[in-house]
């Protein structure tokens, strides 16, 4: 007597209805999904289902490090994970411990070398108006932003930034003594303005077409981090900060902070808010951060 497998009653459905069911799931049950049959398996990686969610905004945003270790030939991916229905929290209010200054030295200068996306080899550019060890630089609507890596009291060209157009250089306005600060670790786009985070522990945000403005509401953040940043994204309309501590056991613990930005009502004040913060990862001492990328499906 010939015996046939049932085919189960939900794969008699329209793949409509089956794609519109799929969208509602979150990515990371995807692997456990491929599982079930063929149809699952076509359906998940298929342009329809990234459709459906952009439709019903469903889509997921996933932030990916590249990290290389001595004892692997290839760098490795990682990518945050945040299981659906965990509460997060902010840990560093149980975990604050200090850290050194590790800042790197190297001899100033003003030479400016550029790359277009596509292209393989660096451009020579005009000079700088001063020169410049460990400056920080980011593109932010067709301009190059240099801030940084000069001699603090340099209020006049501490900050410039050069015009890919007309291939000239401006300074920025002063921000003042109490935000110029000789070396920037990382400077970031978020909401039409520039997040600036220095190694003398301070946060402000520069807007191009008003001032700057100290980032308030971090003295936590800033105990914590010391110069251990790694990277600086913007992430579903948040800050998303990586930094490395070291533990107790001379491994380092990959720290992850979100971070919400806000202008308190009736003032000018920006206000930063860490709506968690938690070790994403623990690995060798001797890593190497590789690169970021940000996802959005």
């Amino acid at each position: 007597m010939n015996s046939e497998v049932e085919r189960p009653s939900f794969l008699s459905l329209p793949d409509e209805i089956i794609l519109s069911c799929l969208a509602r799931i979150s990515r990371s049950y995807y692997p456990k999904l491929s599982l079930v049959c063929k149809t699952f398996r076509t359906l998940l990686i298929s342009n329809e289902l990234t459709v459906a969610q952009l439709h019903i905004k469903t889509h997921e945003i996933f932030f990916h490090v590249c990290l290389k270790f001595p004892d692997k030939p290839n760098p490795s991916m990682f990518t945050l994970w945040i299981k659906p229905g965990q509460i997060l929290t902010n840990q560093l209010e149980k975990n604050e411990r200090s850290t050194g200054d590790t800042r790197q030295r190297n001899d100033p200068s003003s030479n400016m070398f550029v790359r277009n996306k596509g292209d393989i080899f660096l451009c020579k550019a005009p000079n700088m108006t001063v020169a410049r060890a460990k400056a920080s630089a980011v593109v932010f609507n067709g301009k190059i932003y240099v801030m940084g890596g000069c001699m603090a009291d340099e209020s006049v060209n501490w900050g410039e930034v050069f015009d890919i157009k007309t291939q000239t250089w401006e300074a920025l306005p002063d921000p003042g003594p109490e935000f110029r600060f000789s070396s920037i670790r990382k400077i970031d786009v978020f909401q039409e303005k520039l997040y600036v985070r220095s190694n003398e522990k301070k946060d402000s945000v520069y807007d191009p077409k008003e001032e700057w403005r100290v980032v308030k509401g971090l003295d936590m953040l800033n105990r914590n981090l010391g110069c251990g940043t790694i990277e600086i994204v913007h992430y579903g309309g948040k800050l998303l900060i990586l930094w490395d501590k070291v533990d107790l056991s001379q491994d380092k613990d990959i720290w992850c902070a979100v971070i919400a930005l806000e202008k308190r009502h009736g003032s000018d004040e920006v206000w930063g808010n860490i709506e968690w913060a938690d070790i994403v990862l623990t690995v060798p001492s001797s890593y190497v951060f590789v690169n970021s990328l940000e996802t959005g499906f």
